[in-house]
C-alpha cells in the first residue's frame, strides 16, 4: 500500500500525478490518502487520475481514508469507484 503523507496535500499538481504513477507503475493496489485531513474537487480529480490511470495500465487501484469531504465529493461527481475499486465505474 502506497501511504500519502499530510505534507504531500501541499504538492504541486505534477508532483502528486507523478507521486501516483510511480506508486502505480511499481505494482501498488492501494492507496491510502487518511493523512489528507483537506479535501478539493482538484485533489479528487489527482485521485480519480490515478485510479484512471491503474485501469488503463490493466490493474485495480482502490483509495482508501478518503474522509467525508473527498466521499461527498466522490458521490457527488459519480466517482465512488476510487474508494469501492468498481472496475466497471465511471465510463
Amino acid at each position: 500500500m502506497f501511504v500519502v503523507d499530510s505534507e504531500s496535500y501541499y504538492r504541486s499538481w505534477t508532483d502528486l500525478k507523478s507521486m501516483g504513477i510511480s506508486a502505480i507503475e511499481q505494482g501498488e493496489s492501494m492507496i491510502d490518502v487518511s493523512a489528507w485531513t483537506q479535501a478539493s474537487s482538484a485533489h479528487l480529480a489527482i485521485l480519480v487520475f490515478w485510479w484512471q490511470l491503474a485501469r488503463r495500465s490493466g490493474r485495480n487501484l482502490t483509495v482508501t481514508g478518503l474522509n467525508s469531504t473527498f466521499k461527498t465529493l466522490a458521490e457527488l461527481g459519480g466517482v465512488t469507484c476510487i474508494e469501492t475499486g468498481d472496475p466497471d465505474a465511471s465510463r
